[in-house]
């Protein structure tokens, strides 16, 4: 199989599900929300691990019909690792993206989306967990850099140039 599985991870509101949408359509390829793959009814432990496998399979099916995925999913270094070897196993290539933002423009009323209370904790904490840069990153963007439509060219152009290598 070929195809590219393409991962767009940060913290909360940083724009992973709006940038990946974005980018799913510039690419003509399908966008995966990966926390609508989450089983919340599971032991934490059990439920990591079931949502990794769903979004390898959703990942594979939706590479297989349309050769490109973007999976909106915030990563920590072990989840990096399982994808990047089930997907690179089905012979796909794999692109990881982090989407960095200072809390105060993530939080700014003016991006058009509020948060609740425990939302901006998660999102500090996120941030000071380095969820906006991986070291595993092939692209870091800041998102709070231009406007969208600018951020989604840079996104879309540098992306173009990981895939092309």
């Amino acid at each position: 199989m070929s195809g590219t599985i393409i991962f767009v991870s940060g913290p909360i509101g940083a724009g992973k599900s709006t940038l990946g949408r974005g980018l799913a359509e510039q690419l003509a390829g399908v966008f995966l929300d990966g926390d609508d793959f989450s089983h919340p009814d599971l032991p934490w432990y059990s439920c990591i691990l079931q949502t990794s496998r769903s979004i390898v399979q959703a990942g594979t099916a939706a590479v297989e019909r349309f050769e490109v995925a973007v999976v909106a999913y915030p990563l920590r270094r072990t989840d990096w690792v399982y994808f990047k070897r089930s997907f690179e196993d089905r012979g796909m290539k794999t692109v990881f993206i982090s989407l960095r933002a200072a809390y105060s423009s993530i939080v700014d009323p003016k991006r058009g989306r509020t948060f609740s209370n425990e939302e901006r904790a998660r999102i500090q904490v996120m941030i000071a967990e380095g969820y906006g840069a991986r070291p595993f990153s092939d692209l870091i963007i800041d998102t709070d850099l231009g406007s969208f439509s600018e951020t989604l060219a840079i996104l879309e152009r540098d992306v173009r140039r990981i895939v092309e290598r």
